[in-house]
């Protein structure tokens, strides 16, 4: 239904393209904008200012320096003017704004597997502003119900201009594949390992495939994805080895691997989280706590055998991350449900003792005084 209406509003608007437009060559060249492209600037930074009021940037100012620290490697000359923060989102999404501000999705974050496959990501994106992509397909739609609905379907703040929302369901396929080449050009210019660059989105075409997943952004379409590895797959066919950055990368995004699954759970998609963590190989990528949330997710699939599955995984958490709290209190309620009140007892005292301002303490209580302590 989503994707209908965006495919109805692109048709319907009126596309202004500027095939003269020169890329950006340093940082300072983008004061000298001419009116419609400050509009569409003015547009950008109030998308930002939304975006931080609904407290969708992430509080992280390690994340984001880290994120920050590959964006100024693979563009140093814009240093100081591409700017990239985190959001939360669950959403595989990243986007480029006509201002500079990049954004990537925890969601997205939490998927790639080394700091190339993310560096592959960045300097995509910021090629759309270097290159004035927002600039040349001015799709402009306003006082639209139609996109006001949509906006606020997708969680998103509603601003005066639809470029904000263009920029995060992608380009053209001709911009497109021109981020694709440049970026690759800055992957390489930084050091990175081109062969990453693919597997960056093979792994994510896996996902959408088996999940079914239909939202309208870049990285959750398939035909894009697609798009992304044949470009890639071509472009590094004589790569040489570069840097893969496996270390710093999970030091910063093991936190945001762990609030992804939170979030998942909060929404109560547990496909998703069995998907990702019944793989023993993804599995590895995650916090030792993962194994709580894959059991949560057989709890709630409820399929025949899913409670045995689920109890495995809590004792497995339990036995890899111990003060963590939810473990307890899921583990209680396993034996409180069948009679076992001597074992739930503990667990439950424990949970208290790791949580102890729990939202849920009073039920916890309850349970404990049901068992006699």
């Amino acid at each position: 239904m989503i994707r209908l209406i965006v495919h109805a509003l692109l048709l319907t608007s009126t596309i202004a393209l500027a095939d003269d437009i020169l890329p950006w060559t340093t940082a300072t060249d983008a004061e000298a904008l001419e009116r419609e492209e400050r509009n569409l600037w003015a547009d950008a930074a109030e998308f930002d200012k939304a975006l931080e009021r609904a407290g969708m940037v992430r509080n992280d100012p390690a994340l984001n320096a880290y994120l920050q620290g590959i964006l100024n490697k693979l563009y140093p000359e814009f240093a100081g003017r591409l700017r990239i923060r985190a959001l939360n989102a669950p959403h595989l999404n990243a986007f480029a704004l006509p201002n500079g501000s990049i954004y990537i999705n925890t969601g997205l974050l939490a998927r790639l597997q080394n700091e190339a496959q993310l560096a592959t990501v960045l300097a995509h994106e910021g090629v759309h502003f270097v290159h004035r992509h927002s600039f040349q397909q001015s799709e402009r739609l306003k006082n639209s119900t139609a996109l006001a609905l949509l906006i606020g379907m997708l969680g998103v703040p509603l601003v005066g201009d639809i470029i904000a929302l263009s920029s995060m369901t992608g380009f053209s396929q001709e911009h497109e594949t021109e981020a694709d080449s440049i970026g690759y050009q800055r992957l390489i210019a930084a050091g990175y390992s081109a062969k990453e660059a693919p597997r960056a989105f093979e792994h994510l075409i896996a996902e959408i495939k088996a999940l079914d997943i239909d939202e309208p952004f870049f990285f959750a379409s398939h035909p894009k994805l697609q798009d992304r590895v044949h470009n890639f797959s071509e472009l590094t066919k004589t790569a040489v080895n570069g840097k893969t950055g496996y270390g710093d990368f999970l030091r910063y995004v093991s936190p945001v691997r762990l609030f992804t699954l939170e979030e998942y759970l909060t929404a109560y998609r547990f496909k998703q989280l069995i998907l990702i963590l019944s793989d023993p190989e993804r599995r590895k990528e995650y916090p030792p706590e993962a194994s709580y949330y894959l059991g949560e997710a057989y709890r709630l699939r409820g399929k025949e055998g899913d409670l045995a599955l689920a109890e495995q995984q809590y004792l497995h958490a339990l036995e890899l991350a111990p003060n963590f709290a939810p473990t307890h209190r899921a583990l209680g309620l396993i034996h409180f449900k069948r009679g076992e009140k001597a074992l739930a007892a503990p667990l439950f005292k424990r949970y208290l003792e790791l949580a102890p301002d729990a939202p849920d303490r009073g039920y916890v209580e309850h349970y404990l005084k049901d068992a006699g302590l």
